[in-house]
């Protein structure tokens, strides 16, 4: 749980406690760290793409790098109203949506329009209310971490395309799957059941002080922080090759199964549903 002393108290925390709740358990990353990774990532993104729109991404089936820079321009174009007019509810698709599909000068347009997204959140600061699609963290906090590592996982599949080998710092990728199992999977009221019995996995990251336990088989995942239950599988690797994992941009290689691997098989299925 992301907030489990308040909640149980049944009181809903507030902006400015989920982010101090966040920051505490999300290993060492700060506000401003994701703000840099925002702007950086992008950055890296467009340059290994190198004005070739047409690049397949083979990480995207189907997708060019033109699909690609569309696809993030139209994330952090969305944001921009919500950051600069803070607001508190969905906005209306047609105050931000772009016809992008055919620009070839995207990638320039994207870094830029990252640099004012980055410029709206560090006006405004951690912990300042704002309407996000995760009941519990509504807050510019949440829509850092979130860009953060949707500008993380899109400049990895750039450079894929490019033939690159993709890296990621330990305590970046740490928090990425966090923010994965915690938000994408262990999201409440969000069904996630395979139909399949129930199985606990524990992941442990072998380079940071990271340990979740996962369970499926219910109708809804259930995450904590910790090992807890008797596992059906182990995975343990460096917290960067467990977020590749995670995310579907990399096999098991650097990834340790003990147990059941047909277990991690079946996370990686789920994750892949509930992103």
């Amino acid at each position: 749980m992301i907030w489990s002393e308040r909640a149980r108290c049944g009181r809903r925390p507030s902006a400015a406690g989920l982010a101090h709740t966040r920051l505490r358990w999300l290993q060492a990353m700060q506000y401003a760290d994701y703000l840099a990774a925002i702007q950086s990532n992008v950055e890296e993104m467009v340059a290994a793409l190198d004005g070739r729109p047409g690049v397949a991404i083979p990480s995207c089936p189907g997708w060019t790098g033109l699909d690609l820079l569309a696809h993030l321009s139209n994330v952090m174009a969305q944001k921009v109203p919500v950051f600069g007019q803070r607001l508190q509810a969905a906005p209306e698709r047609g105050s931000w949506a772009q016809a992008l599909a055919t620009d070839k000068d995207l990638g320039p347009k994207l870094v830029a329009l990252a640099a004012e997204v980055v410029g709206l959140l560090a006006a405004m600061g951690d912990g300042v209310p704002l309407w996000s699609w995760y009941q519990r963290d509504k807050s510019s906090g949440f829509w850092a971490r979130r860009l953060t590592h949707e500008a993380v996982i899109h400049r990895v599949d750039a450079q894929l395309a490019a033939g690159l080998e993709p890296t990621c710092p330990a305590e970046l990728a740490a928090d990425g799957v966090g923010e994965l199992l915690e938000v994408f999977l262990g999201r409440p009221g969000r069904p996630l059941s395979d139909g399949r019995p129930p199985a606990v996995i524990h992941l442990h990251g072998t380079d940071q002080d990271c340990d979740w336990s996962v369970t499926l088989g219910g109708e809804e995942v259930g995450v904590q922080r910790g090992h807890q239950g008797v596992p059906a599988a182990l995975l343990a690797g460096p917290a960067a090759a467990l977020y590749l994992w995670g995310w579907g941009r990399r096999g098991r290689d650097g990834v340790l199964v003990t147990g059941d691997p047909a277990q991690a098989d079946r996370l990686r299925a789920i994750a892949a549903t509930a992103t």
